[in-house]
């Protein structure tokens, strides 16, 4: 071996045959205008997804994430409208690691998040809108790397804290 490519890892992309993408998803919204006189501004949803690869498992399939759900509350009254959103994405698996075994790649570990929209009608064609999303901060991005020789002690390579991200416009339709 060339003395100039130790401790380099090659790290290619290739034709990998047939997949095969399988799966269950599910959505649902529902007013709640049948608990009275109140229940009439609430509208509650959720929607998941289940998702299977079949194929070779060094394929570039990165960013598949197969478990994502959402669930909240919308309320909406003259010209006001809220709407409270949890988030959840699975585990993320991005790109393979040989560096740490046949098997071994890097993730974004999965993670649920509130995002938060408002937004009040100043007129017939124009709102104010403000939105938020990871509205308490309480959920790092965790980027783990591991294979299946790997301790679960040491799969964690970074956490990153974004913050809140807040954004406030006008929108308008014409």
């Amino acid at each position: 071996m060339d003395a100039r490519y130790v401790g380099w890892n090659l790290s290619t992309k290739f034709n990998s045959g047939d997949a095969r993408i399988t799966g269950v998803e599910f959505n649902i919204r529902h007013s709640l205008r049948q608990l009275g006189g109140w229940g009439r501004y609430f509208t509650v949803f959720a929607n998941a997804t289940k998702l299977n690869l079949k194929g070779n498992p060094y394929a570039s399939f990165s960013s598949f994430i197969p478990k994502t759900a959402n669930w909240g509350v919308s309320f909406n009254w003259r010209r006001v409208s809220v709407m409270t959103k949890w988030n959840y994405r699975g585990l993320n698996k991005l790109t393979p690691l040989p560096a740490l075994g046949p098997d071994g790649f890097l993730y974004l570990k999965a993670r649920t998040t509130l995002d938060m929209n408002v937004g009040y009608q100043l007129s017939q064609r124009m709102s104010l809108v403000a939105s938020a999303n990871n509205v308490f901060n309480v959920v790092p991005l965790t980027q783990l790397r591991y294979g299946s020789e790997t301790p679960p002690y040491a799969r964690r390579s970074t956490t990153s804290e974004y913050g809140v991200a807040f954004a406030v416009g006008l929108k308008g339709s014409f």
